[in-house]
């Protein structure tokens, strides 16, 4: 199978551009409203610099494959493409960010996730 489809997908949909940006706004979110966090987390002194955010993996998911379901999971009743950006911070895994897109190329939802 040749992936070229999705790559061209994600160059005119701007996959890494978007999620990059995403994950920021995301991230900004989150040190304000959870401040206490993500002080234990990135330290008093967080400094940018220190977290490397880059596209790693982008996946075409087909929802609902099968539709005698024996086990309950998240649907959400169309296909769809994930992109996934590892949170990398002073060169340690500290979680995921993934943002997912209909195939129109419209934003429907993310998961920032610190394990």
């Amino acid at each position: 199978m040749n992936s070229g489809f999705l790559k061209q997908w994600c160059l005119t949909h701007e996959v890494e551009t978007r999620s990059i940006s995403s994950f920021w706004n995301n991230f900004w979110n989150y040190k304000s409203e959870d401040i206490e966090e993500f002080n234990s987390i990135f330290g008093v002194d967080f400094k940018p610099e220190d977290l490397t955010i880059s596209l790693k993996e982008v996946a075409l998911f087909i929802d609902r494959w099968d539709e005698n379901i024996t086990y309950e999971g998240i649907s959400y009743g169309f296909d769809y493409i994930a992109s996934y950006i590892p949170i990398v911070f002073k060169n340690k895994k500290l979680g995921w960010y993934k943002l997912l897109f209909s195939l129109d190329g419209e934003i429907f939802d993310d998961f920032f996730v610190i394990d």
